[in-house]
């Protein structure tokens, strides 16, 4: 018994020691992790902290950077403004003709100096700087093509105007009038473009062109965009480093070099973050282009085109384009052959009137840079053999020599040519020149032209002189109308009653034009028609209404043909929208 004592006590003391073992290794184990966590938790603090470290630094290098352009950009507009300030006042004084030109040359310089330097040059380094510390998210939203790009290329009207230098653009006719994409960054990568190509072309055109991919489908809608002029080009060592930001040694003396480098970095980054890339095809000493697609979608809620309806009855109608721009006038042909319309071209004035001497015509398209005599001499010439014949100039902003004689011209329509408003002024100019051909334009009102064209028309006036016009000239036409003097009206009015169509002021008390058909198109399940009918006519304004959500636009004052043409092709549309309910 003593013996199985002490074997046993053997046995727990052996059996002690390597339980007391084991929980002394699982303790030193257990501390070497709580050590190795405590050493990790230090490098992960340690790592945090230099993380914070360089974002604030990097904070503070961009406040820097912005702070150094602002600084430089207030530098540089003070003394400016004393120099160009003081060089204005100088040259109002009595100076001889040496001194008038020392003086305009200042004021000339100082003003190309103050353009370069402050606006292209510290615009884009603030915007590059910008990037470097911001990654906005992709804001897409619905959009108009045709208004976007006419509004990218009217920036640049005035200086285009000046070189003689074309703007153009064209969008292929499978591409949607409405896509989904985000416009502010597709903006910018254009004006960029057309900035650079405005620098380097002396001569010819500078084209956006608009084209849809491969595999396109209502949900993805891959779209490439292509600016392209007859410039320079770009010399072959610069293209290794156009897109690294590179400024030149002697950047000083070279403000619009640094431009186009830091605009180029811009817009690279720009379509990288719409998922595209650019590519570049260069030709030294004739021009260059740079290409992108991105993927766009189809807008949902993408008014209809109204196209179709508003050419009724005008296909076929033969016009003549005068234009020595040949890629100028294969786009135009190509834009009238798209409406149904046949283009006849002709590249001078005399030219034009041989070959109106040989075909009947039914409109012509005058290009005024392309009329060796001017516009005013040849349209005299075209009148006095063909007075029926309307013509439509297309000029430039700057050129105002039509006004001598403005009843030459049915229309006179600035470059760049706005798709919208060359429609019209071809339908109003052709179908108003038919008219005139049987009709005094007192008597200008069509038989049975309400019955023809049955609509229920809400007014939208404020004024009272302008309500009684409108209540009377419609009344003349055969039409009932109602009036609304302000938007919370229309509002009220289109709540309870189905109208046709709407002519809708923009300034007016309480509720605008504008938010009232925004109000409209939100709120309404059947959509009328909305027309703008006000005497904003300022450039952009046109815009403002159809972003709006207007189907279409008339300024005031309204002449009575171009009403009669609005009412007639919006007839037709509601008729055939009644017809497809219907079926």
């Amino acid at each position: 018994m003593v013996l199985t004592g002490i074997v046993l006590v053997v046995i727990c003391f052996i059996a002690f020691r390597y339980f007391y073992a084991g929980v002394s290794s699982v303790k030193l184990k257990n501390l070497e992790l709580q050590h190795q966590v405590e050493s990790m938790n230090k490098q992960l603090d340690l790592f945090a902290e230099r993380e914070r470290k360089a974002t604030r630094e990097a904070d503070i290098a961009h406040n820097a950077k912005t702070k150094f352009l602002s600084s430089l950009s207030h530098d540089i507009r003070t003394p400016m403004n004393g120099v160009i300030g003081m060089a204005n006042l100088l040259n109002d004084t009595n100076l001889n003709n040496d001194q008038k030109e020392y003086t305009t040359t200042i004021l000339d310089c100082s003003t190309n100096l103050l353009s370069s330097v402050n606006e292209i040059l510290i615009n884009d380094m603030l915007e590059y700087s910008k990037m470097d510390s911001e990654n906005d998210e992709i804001s897409n939203s619905p959009f108009d093509i045709y208004n976007f790009l006419e509004e990218v290329l009217d920036m640049f009207a005035t200086r285009a105007a000046e070189s003689g230098v074309e703007l153009l653009y064209h969008v292929d006719t499978n591409v949607p009038a409405r896509i989904v994409a985000d416009c502010k960054r597709l903006q910018k990568v254009l004006m960029n473009f057309v900035e650079n190509s405005i620098n380097a072309t002396k001569q010819g055109e500078i084209l956006i062109s608009v084209k849809l991919g491969e595999n396109a489908d209502l949900k993805s809608l891959p779209i490439s965009f292509t600016a392209s002029d007859t410039g320079t080009g770009i010399s072959s060592e610069k293209v290794p480093t156009l897109y690294k930001g590179i400024l030149p040694e002697n950047f000083s003396t070279k403000s619009r070099e640094i431009s186009k480098g830091f605009g180029l970095v811009i817009s690279k980054r720009l379509v990288e973050q719409m998922g595209g890339t650019i590519l570049l095809e260069n030709h030294p000493g004739s021009g260059c282009s740079f290409t992108f697609t991105i993927v766009t979608e189809f807008s949902e809620n993408s008014l209809p085109e109204f196209e179709d309806t508003r050419l009724s009855g005008s296909e076929g109608k033969q016009i003549l384009i005068i234009n020595k721009n040949a890629v100028a006038t294969r786009f135009l042909s190509k834009q009238l052959e798209d409406w149904k319309f046949m283009p006849v071209n002709a590249s001078c004035g005399e030219q034009a009137l041989e070959i109106l001497s040989q075909i009947s015509v039914d409109l012509v398209l005058a290009d005024a840079n392309s009329l060796e005599t001017g516009p005013l001499k040849i349209t005299e010439e075209i009148k006095q053999k063909y007075p029926h014949l309307p013509v439509i100039l297309i000029h430039s902003a700057n050129d105002e020599s039509y006004k001598i004689s403005p009843e030459l011209f049915s229309a006179v329509i600035n470059k760049p040519v706005k798709r919208s408003i060359l429609l019209d002024s071809i339908i109003s100019a052709t179908r108003l020149n038919k008219q005139k051909a049987g009709k005094s334009y007192s008597n200008l009102i069509p038989e049975n032209f309400a019955k023809k064209y049955p609509l229920r028309i809400l007014v939208a006036e404020d004024n009272p002189v302008n309500q009684k016009w409108i209540k009377k000239i419609l009344g003349k036409i055969g039409y009932q109308c109602e009036i609304a003097e302000n938007g919370n009206v229309v509002m009220e009015k289109v709540s309870f009653e189905k109208y046709d169509l709407v002519l809708m002021d923009v300034q007016m008390p309480e509720m605008d034009g504008l938010e009232a058909t925004r109000m409209i198109r939100l709120c309404l399940e059947v959509q009328p028609v909305i027309i703008a009918m006000t005497a904003n006519a300022m450039q952009g304004d046109r815009e403002k209404c159809i972003q709006s959500g207007m189907n279409d636009y008339i300024s005031k004052p309204v002449e009575l043909h171009i009403l009669l043409s609005m009412l007639e092709k919006w007839a037709l549309f509601v008729q055939s929208k009644k017809e497809l309910v219907s079926i």
